[in-house]
């Protein structure tokens, strides 16, 4: 099913100011599509990008740039936009578990934007947000991990032509699926991706990856990498007779290092009176009854854990931050992976309402649907690798020994665990030197939490100044 949509090409300018740091920056905004033609000539699909320049600049050549972009695979861009890096952001209030499920929403003044840094151009890639396909026949060739990349790469190449600033420090940010692109970027716009991309020579000088998820699997047992999460929720929920968060977190991970990590290795070798013991301290830690985890033989899955820790209270709590829950409902259908989440079906619509309001001030006035995730792309997808997130990001890493890389994470995100960040961190032949790891005190979308977002800001500003420092010699 079709609906009728604007096929033209669209450039849309806008102006605004901001205080940030006690400074009043002003900027200018062009919002506009990027089309991709084919051999006939003919526009077979646009990456939409919304473009934040600060406007009291005597000369930008060399301003430094960021590009920000979310996941899914089919994800557009809104999430981070009216979330995190945009002058203009969903009005937050505490830890936002109370959020109203419907509007109305507000916008507020965007305390941790970096515009004062750096410019910034969100990007919504084919299928997503305002990007749209328009040959449906052409989708293999940006529906795939690596065709994503290498099509971002040509429209990141063409937006520093077009305005003049090949001689800006790039900076990439990407959440959830958007950290495999940002990783598989690093090379490919210099020109090393895997399927002889052109040497484009953009070199990269800082990447966020907010909610590693590199779609790669791991020469280690996933559950031990998600017990530190699996912890901080069971923490939030069943504090009682429990030491303090942090310190219930640090004994989750030093047991999953250790006496699980090798109950799991040992497998049906392990003896009855140490798979007592083992099953004791993982009920502890979960918050999951002993026969349960005898069941599952010691091993639980992120979706088995957000309907098993509260079932006796019939409660299932959220995928993508597990501090929200709501009433188990078996014989109702979980219809949407997004929409039936406690956290997700609370958040959606106010993002959506928050870009809505955003669209009017950006001055968008084109007949198209933002796509917040097309499910279409998303089965679409081809999550195949030739070169792997990690391999491109070590590879970027070698070629310029100023790049720096940055994994944040929210603690109850159960959806991409800060234990998994951490492993790739740790297991990529990255510099340690030049590789950051942050946690913070909210879910997947760790910036939907006022003092996550506040601590967050900060630990991002001190991140890209730092990548941004000129380093001679």
């Amino acid at each position: 099913m079709y609906f009728e949509e604007s096929r033209e090409k669209a450039r849309f300018t806008s102006s605004g100011s901001i205080t940030l740091r006690g400074q009043t920056v002003p900027y200018n905004t062009v919002c506009e599509d990027n089309f991709i033609y084919g051999e006939d000539g003919q526009p077979i699909a646009t990456v939409f990008t919304y473009s934040y320049f600060r406007s009291d600049v005597a000369d930008p050549s060399a301003r430094p740039v960021m590009f920000c972009f979310n996941g899914g695979p089919g994800c557009g861009s809104v999430w981070v936009h009216v979330g995190l890096f945009g002058p203009r952001r969903l009005k937050i209030r505490g830890d936002c578990l109370d959020l109203p499920s419907a509007p109305p929403y507000e916008l507020e003044d965007n305390p941790t934007c970096l515009l004062d840094l750096c410019d910034l151009v969100m990007i919504d890639p084919v299928g997503t947000g305002y990007g749209r396909l328009f040959a449906e026949k052409e989708g293999e060739k940006f529906f795939s991990t690596h065709g994503d990349a290498r099509c971002l790469s040509y429209v990141i190449d063409r937006w520093l032509s077009r305005y003049g600033r090949h001689n800006s420090p790039v900076l990439l940010a990407g959440e959830s699926y958007g950290t495999t692109r940002a990783a598989l970027l690093a090379g490919e716009l210099l020109g090393a991706g895997p399927e002889g991309a052109e040497t484009l020579g953009v070199s990269v000088s800082g990447v966020m990856l907010l909610g590693t998820a590199f779609l790669t699997p791991l020469p280690v047992e996933t559950s031990a990498l998600s017990l530190g999460a699996y912890a901080a929720v069971n923490h939030f929920h069943n504090p009682q007779g429990k030491p303090g968060e942090e310190e219930f977190i640090a004994q989750a991970e030093e047991f999953a290092a250790g006496e699980y990590l090798t109950a799991l290795y040992q497998g049906d070798a392990l003896g009855e009176a140490r798979r007592r013991r083992v099953v004791g301290r993982l009920s502890h830690f979960t918050g999951l009854d002993r026969d349960y985890l005898l069941e599952k033989d010691l091993r639980v899955s992120p979706r088995e854990f957000m309907h098993a820790l509260l079932k006796k209270r019939g409660l299932s709590v959220g995928y993508y931050d597990g501090r929200f829950t709501w009433q188990s409902r078996p014989l109702v259908p979980d219809a949407n992976a997004i929409a039936d989440d406690p956290a997700m079906g609370q958040f959606t619509p106010a993002i959506l309402s928050a870009m809505g309001l955003l669209a009017k001030e950006l001055n968008i006035t084109f007949d198209r649907s933002c796509l917040s995730l097309s499910h279409t792309v998303n089965k679409a997808w081809d999550r195949s690798f030739k070169t792997t997130p990690a391999q491109s990001l070590a590879g970027a890493m070698r070629r310029n020994r100023h790049l720096r890389i940055f994994f944040a994470n929210g603690t109850y995100d159960i959806c991409t665990t800060f234990g998994y960040a951490r492993y790739i961190a740790a297991h990529s032949q990255l510099d340690p030197a030049r590789v950051k790891l942050g946690r913070y005190p909210a879910g997947h979308m760790a910036y939907l939490s006022e003092e996550s977002a506040r601590l967050l800001g900060e630990d991002m500003r001190s991140f890209f100044s730092a990548a941004l420092e000129r380093r001679d010699g």
